[in-house]
């Protein structure tokens, strides 16, 4: 989630086409919204959440910080569809297999907005092409 908002805010920044930007503004919108719903639930299940994105997660902002132009509105919305994706499934995997009632609840509420997220996404970079 905190991956998404820095790299919304990127978005808004050195994206060209208005459609990029506006996703990139959906994105630091909706996954700030979820966070701050994460981290509540974090503190009352005494889960402590990292401070920032892993190591990983970091490499993929520099990255996409050096690029510009339609390079980067490709590139970004790419991105945007694969890790949505890859965030989908780990929400259905938590949502029907999750031990815990309250995380389950909580990966079930966010997967209708995962998806539409997801389905914007690839609207948008399957007009980049």
């Amino acid at each position: 989630g905190m991956t998404e908002v820095q790299l919304g805010e990127l978005a808004q920044q050195k994206a060209v086409s208005q459609k990029v930007k506006d996703f990139g503004a959906m994105m630091v919108k909706d996954h700030t919204q979820a966070n701050d719903e994460l981290k509540s639930l974090a503190g009352m299940k005494n889960i402590t959440l990292p401070p920032a994105p892993g190591e990983d997660h970091m490499k993929h902002i520099t990255d996409l910080s050096k690029e510009s132009g339609k390079d980067f509105d490709k590139d970004y919305m790419k991105m945007m569809v694969s890790d949505h994706k890859d965030v989908i499934d780990a929400f259905e995997k938590t949502s029907n297999d999750g031990k815990d009632a309250d995380i389950k609840a909580f990966a079930t509420k966010m997967l209708p907005a995962l998806k539409s997220h997801h389905d914007a996404a690839k609207m948008i970079y399957d007009g980049l092409k």
